[in-house]
């Protein structure tokens, strides 16, 4: 591996390509980056199967051929030992590697404990065992780890870049194997270089709203334009942080090439100040499904209560609606997300990144072009080809 004038000349290991956050940053890595190959461990019953899940993703990235020709398949499972691979391959791979991006995870909230640690905490293990193995041969590795925003779990008030247990509980299996993977890799960075990533809810990128997966925000899209949302239990003052995968990706990368990056950690958040209220969230939700019909209208917007306002302030017929909704099951995988706010301290690195070109975008459009992104491509349900190339036709992540 060399590193000449910020430049990456050889083998990166990335994974989690196929989902959100990886396909967005596999086209900004090959292209900021014309020197590299990308490994892309990808998981899959057989090799083809594998294949199939990474074709889809390159197709998505709107890749051209020579692109899509320095990206090679890595059939494996980045949370069994040693990748799944042989011990001679995984050796072989280990020495022509050194950068990793490891955004591979499981972002479902409703696993049990156990599993998200199989998927998150084991995975995290089995990256940090490879870069120990890849970093003896390379003089300039780096590892970049994607955490989350929530390993601050149930936390309130500031929530600081440089801190990690405080005593916090969590939401869900998700935040807290993810709170525990953070843990194994800041023990490694007294051995690794290495850079901490925590970005919060991510929606699509802020040029045409693009993304992979949809989760989160998409979900109450889906049910808003099917018009299968009576109420919404949710604090209307209250502002989630949502930022857009481009930021992301491309704070990753700049930080990245940054030697003054290796052993930190940064919040890649929107911040309360540029963040939306859920009111004016779901406003731009209904307006955007009503500017979709033919007649200019679109389904009745539903009235806001707090969580623990829904069964009095609610009227009978809206409770019965209610509960006979998809809405219900969703509010107990998100019921923590929609009761209150976080305030992710993210000043100095929106400001570094700021000097380097790097601006957050605006927020409110992002979430427009992510909407109308979202139901023109029906939530994935067009098709390889079609989602990809529909323009501006989940999540902690």
């Amino acid at each position: 591996m060399n590193l000449m004038g910020g430049k990456i000349s050889g083998t990166v290991l990335l994974t989690g390509v196929t989902g959100g956050l990886g396909a967005e940053l596999l086209p900004r890595l090959l292209r900021r980056h014309p020197d590299c190959e990308v490994a892309a461990l990808t998981r899959g019953g057989t090799p083809r199967q594998a294949q199939d899940r990474l074709e889809a993703a390159l197709d998505f990235a709107r890749l051209g051929p020579e692109e899509r020709a320095r990206v090679s398949l890595l059939h494996g499972d980045v949370s069994h030992p040693r990748f799944g691979l042989s011990d001679a391959d995984w050796r072989a791979l280990a020495s022509r590697v050194g950068r990793v991006f490891h955004l591979a995870a499981s972002v479902d909230f409703d696993l049990p404990l156990a599993e998200s640690r199989a998927a998150n905490v084991d995975s995290a293990r089995e990256v940090l065992a490879f870069c120990g193995e890849a970093a003896r041969g390379m003089r300039d590795f780096r590892l970049n780890y994607v955490s989350t925003a929530y390993v601050s779990g149930r936390r309130r008030g500031r929530l600081m870049e440089d801190e990690l247990y405080l005593g916090q509980t969590f939401c869900n299996g998700y935040e807290q194997s993810k709170f525990e993977a953070e843990q194994l890799v800041r023990q490694a960075a007294a051995r690794l270089p290495l850079t901490i990533y925590r970005p919060s809810q991510i929606i699509g990128e802020s040029s045409e709203g693009r993304i992979r997966k949809f989760f989160g925000y998409y979900e109450f899209l889906k049910l808003a334009e099917r018009g299968r949302m009576p109420v919404l239990p949710a604090d209307p003052l209250a502002r989630p942080d949502l930022v857009p995968a481009d930021y992301v990706c491309e704070a990753m990368l700049h930080f990245d090439a940054d030697p003054g990056a290796v052993g930190r950690c940064y919040h890649l958040t929107a911040g309360l100040a540029r963040s939306l209220s859920f009111e004016r969230i779901f406003s731009q939700m209904y307006r955007e499904l009503a500017a979709r019909r033919p007649d200019g209208k679109g389904p009745a917007k539903p009235r806001m209560f707090r969580p623990e306002e829904l069964e009095w302030m609610a009227s009978p017929e809206e409770l019965r609606r209610f509960h006979l909704s998809p809405l219900k099951l969703l509010l107990r995988t998100y019921r923590a997300y929609l009761e209150s706010e976080r305030d992710f301290d993210c000043e100095a690195t929106q400001a570094s990144l700021a000097r380097a070109g790097i601006a957050l975008p605006d927020i409110e459009s992002a979430l427009r072009l992510s909407a109308g992104y979202a139901l023109g491509a029906r939530f994935g349900q067009t098709g390889r080809a079609g989602a990809a190339r529909s323009g501006a036709a989940r999540q902690p992540a």
